[in-house]
């Protein structure tokens, strides 16, 4: 919705009201004839003192504009995890600026106006991304969080924050002579409520906003030594081929202490991630897990891996930033306190795993692997898992 349909919205609603203040006005037995006009009050102006801005090149990827992310609030203290502390607000733009062939920041670039996207794939230069509510993986569980162009309100000795998606208005990037600049509008979002704002002051352009959870806590090489029992699941064709050439078994190798519900880890202990691609007419239930060695699949710069390399006898590396469950991927240590991630965990990158298998059914599982760390660290485990250990789902 636009201003001027939000403009047109209130007066269509204010229009009957004020014909029934007149009419009761006209009909109070002498009283005055007139009658005061309705006025709507100025919209309040949110003066910003701090701000933080974000080069963050061509994050679209097609040349058409570079992303830079503008970060606005006022004066609020931080409690010890970086969070700011109300009463106060904040104000996210993301903007699409003319495309820079050098992928650097140029403020000059920076100055002008800014209207909303005319549509949610509209990355032309001088439009601001509609607010949206994304979701991240944290070792905690999966939290929600606003993210493009928002503004929030935060409450008197509080984190919590007040969120309006901003998807319409304008605003205006001013460049002086000293140096400085003026950062102000009126925005509109989906509480219906103007956002008039203003900062000014001078910019210092950051690198590209990188704000990841770190994918191993490891600090030193690490030796798994009490993992006592497995748990096994068939998720059949995970990559989705389509052709039946490989099968991906979830192993999870865990402490006595560990228990599993629906295939979720409870407990406290040492827990290990793996999943290894075996021939597709492999029967788990009946067979186990084949013995043989399983080198670990690298993966690409987009975290995906190249389709001919998912076949039988290979390990699957772990999943960047995916830490629960349906998102958690791949091999992964873990310690678990009371249900939940420890303070002590790592995404697996490398090595290999080994299985070797015993007259009795008993599984031998010997695993040389790295972690994502660089340098990486070591992880190790050398355990047999007799049949009575063994879980399958």
């Amino acid at each position: 919705m636009t201003i001027r349909e939000f403009q047109h919205k209130c007066i269509a609603f204010l229009l009957p009201l004020l014909a029934v203040v007149a009419f009761t006005a006209c009909n109070n037995g002498g009283g005055e004839d007139t009658v005061d006009p309705f006025e709507e009050k100025e919209p309040q102006t949110t003066l910003f003192t701090n701000a933080e801005v974000y080069y963050m090149g061509d994050d679209v990827g097609e040349a058409i504009s570079d992303g830079w992310l503008v970060k606005l609030y006022t004066d609020m203290e931080m409690d010890e995890m970086g969070n700011l502390v109300g009463p106060g607000a904040v104000m996210q733009l993301l903007l699409n600026v003319e495309y820079s062939n050098e992928q650097q920041p140029n403020l000059a670039q920076l100055a002008g106006e800014y209207r909303a996207q005319s549509n949610s794939g509209d990355f032309s230069p001088n439009t601001f991304v509609y607010g949206y509510m994304d979701y991240i993986d944290l070792p905690d569980g999966r939290h929600e969080r606003p993210d493009a162009t928002f503004y929030a309100s935060i409450p008197e000795g509080s984190t919590e924050m007040d969120i309006d998606l901003i998807d319409d208005g304008s605003l205006q990037i001013i460049a002086y002579a000293d140096g400085s600049y003026t950062i102000s509008g009126v925005l509109v979002g989906k509480q219906c409520r103007k956002r008039n704002f203003k900062w000014s002051g001078t910019i210092e352009p950051k690198s590209q906003v990188v704000e990841r959870v770190p994918n191993s806590l490891l600090t030193s090489d690490l030796q798994l030594t009490k993992l006592e029992k497995a748990y096994l699941q068939d998720k059949g064709d995970s990559f989705y081929l389509g052709n039946e050439s490989y099968r991906n078994i979830l192993i999870f190798l865990a402490e006595e202490s560990i228990s599993f519900e629906w295939g979720n880890p409870k407990g406290s202990g040492d827990l290990l991630r793996l999943e290894l691609l075996v021939p597709w007419e492999t029967d788990i239930t009946e067979e186990g897990v084949p013995a043989g060695e399983y080198p670990m699949l690298t993966r690409n710069a987009d975290t995906s891996f190249n389709k001919e390399s998912i076949t039988p006898f290979h390990s699957i590396s772990g999943l960047p930033d995916s830490f629960t469950v349906p998102y958690w991927s791949g091999a992964w240590y873990v310690k678990y306190a009371d249900g939940k991630w420890g303070d002590n965990y790592a995404r697996i990158d490398g090595g290999m795993v080994v299985v070797e298998r015993g007259e009795d059914g008993s599984h031998r599982v010997i695993c040389n692997l790295q972690d994502c760390s660089v340098p990486s660290f070591a992880v190790t485990a050398d355990t047999t898992i007799s049949t009575d250990r063994l879980i399958i789902y």
